[in-house]
């Protein structure tokens, strides 16, 4: 009788589980990644004029500056009260713009245009500088030497600006100050001093003095902002040259 081989031993093998896919039952949302959270929209640099959606403007822009501006997060009721509220904040903008406009027309219809433009600078509020500029802008005969010392401090906010409708009139403005005084002012700096006593002749030459300074101060903006791309660098780049006489 033949000798009976001996079996080998058989490891046994544990199957693999391999867990199933996760799946989204029908209607059901994806969990979001915690690891990678959707980016906030930020808010733009500029306000264009001209939009295709909200943008979400900020109705304190137009408002006199509040004393407290802490304010506690709202909760839900309180944000659906301040949505009501909107169109009351809207009618409290036009009404207050409205009635700083009837000031300033007030003293513009007497023909006292330097003096309306005053009070629409101590009114401090730009959209009044920027009704008030778009007119000049329109009549380059209202402009006088005597305005750009009032209105260049005023430009110089304007170019900063985040409202694209501020910084194109503050760049008109500030071109038709370049293109019809600049020469003038100029010529009057490098004047030979005048014999005797000519009082006319002395405060046209302390303005142009004042709107010198005041322009250098606006190179230093139209410089940093000539690099932007778009109309607003071309614009700015405009200035840039117009202004290159500055020295």
């Amino acid at each position: 009788m033949a000798p009976m081989a001996s079996s080998t031993p058989v490891n046994r093998v544990e199957p693999t589980i391999v867990p199933p896919p996760n799946r989204l039952l029908p209607g059901a949302n994806p969990a979001p990644n915690k690891a990678n959270p959707a980016p906030s929209r930020a808010e733009p640099a500029v306000i264009l004029a001209s939009r295709n959606e909200p943008i979400g403007l900020k109705a304190s822009d137009f408002l006199p500056p509040a004393k407290n501006n802490n304010q506690p997060a709202l909760n839900d009721d309180d944000a659906l009260s301040q949505i009501r509220k909107g169109h009351d904040t809207m009618c409290v903008v036009l009404t207050s713009r409205h009635k700083n406009l009837d000031i300033v027309r007030a003293v513009w219809s007497s023909g006292d245009i330097k003096t309306s433009l005053d009070s629409a600078v101590t009114i401090n509020d730009l959209s009044i500088i920027v009704d008030i500029l778009n007119i000049l802008n329109l009549k380059p005969s209202l402009w006088k030497l005597d305005l750009c010392t009032s209105i260049l401090p005023q430009i110089e906010k304007l170019l900063q600006s985040k409202y694209e409708s501020y910084v194109q009139t503050g760049c008109t403005s500030l071109k038709l100050i370049l293109q019809r005084f600049l020469p003038l002012i100029a010529d009057n700096l490098t004047a030979a001093p005048s014999v005797g006593v000519d009082i006319t002749r002395e405060e046209r030459h302390q303005k142009c003095k004042a709107c010198y300074k005041q322009l250098r101060n606006l190179r230093n903006v139209v410089k940093s902002k000539a690099g932007l791309v778009g109309r607003h660098g071309s614009a700015f780049r405009e200035l840039q040259l117009l202004m290159a006489t500055l020295d």
